[in-house]
């Protein structure tokens, strides 16, 4: 996994480049034995967000833990009737295609979205080109947690919803596009004035 510079990742976005937002909801925060129970994801450019993704993924009862569900407040009777994690990781990779991903804590996110690749039988995400609000946050001595950071930048998060993938996806991306236009780079901000 290599986390792309803050510097790289504002140059990148205002040059078009997409990236998919992402998040997830797991059964616990051990990468190697817990799993992944929702998924969410935005694919995410300079105009804007284009699609979305959001799936529950069946696991065994027997994981869920009360600690984790407090957080998230997904039930076992909702992953019940889900599908199974190998169709929705398909669908998901699918979906993300060879774009950089972008998460609140990727170093949580993304080696818990490896794990479940391959225990689900299926190759780890193949580009490690990856992108961090919370690392960045941490680099400008601003609030870790994504509720903080957004009441930061007047971006609304509505803490009944915080904690479920797609929601704390569409935070991070009002967040996201509030920091892009405050680093937006001389030359593009000149180029607006002429």
């Amino acid at each position: 996994m290599k986390v792309i510079p803050f510097e790289d990742f504002i140059r990148r976005f205002h040059s078009g480049e997409e990236f998919v937002l992402f998040d997830t909801e797991t059964t616990g925060l051990n990468t190697y034995h817990d799993d992944i129970i929702e998924i969410g994801a935005m694919t995410w450019k300079k105009d804007g967000a284009l699609q979305s993704f959001q799936e529950l993924i069946w696991t065994n009862p027997n994981k869920m833990n009360g600690e984790a569900q407090a957080i998230h407040g997904i039930s076992p009777e909702e992953v019940a009737n889900a599908r199974k994690p190998e169709e929705v990781f398909n669908d998901f990779i699918d979906f993300c295609g060879d774009r950089a991903l972008v998460a609140h804590n990727i170093k949580f996110d993304f080696p818990m979205l490896n794990s479940n690749l391959i225990r689900s039988g299926l190759k780890p995400y193949q580009n490690d080109d990856v992108a961090c609000s919370l690392i960045y946050a941490k680099e400008q001595q601003l609030p870790g947690k994504l509720k903080d950071l957004a009441s930061h930048f007047n971006v609304e998060a509505k803490s009944d919803n915080l904690h479920r993938a797609l929601y704390d996806v569409e935070v991070l991306m009002d967040v996201l596009n509030k920091i892009m236009k405050e680093n937006e780079p001389e030359e593009m901000q000149y180029s607006l004035i002429l």
